[in-house]
């Protein structure tokens, strides 16, 4: 595990994942939700005392695990 994180450089944003994939960013995050990419998550408390924020990263390698793992041939 300590070694994967030396690729810390190689997290990607919700953002990133949805241009890479070529979907919509709520269908990136409802992918995250149901684990089909695995994600980081963290809380990250409002400065004004608003709603926190809800932080998420992808690890690129995850992402290109998920697309081949399904990708299909025809």
């Amino acid at each position: 595990m300590i070694n994967e994180l030396r690729n810390i450089d190689e997290l990607m944003t919700a953002g990133d994942v949805r241009r890479m994939l070529r979907c919509s960013l709520a269908l990136v995050y409802r992918m995250a939700d149901r684990n089909q990419i695995p994600s980081v998550r963290w809380v990250c408390p409002s400065e004004n005392g608003g709603r926190p924020k809800t932080m998420v990263r992808f690890k690129k390698d995850d992402v290109l695990q998920f697309i081949e793992k399904n990708y299909q041939k025809n």
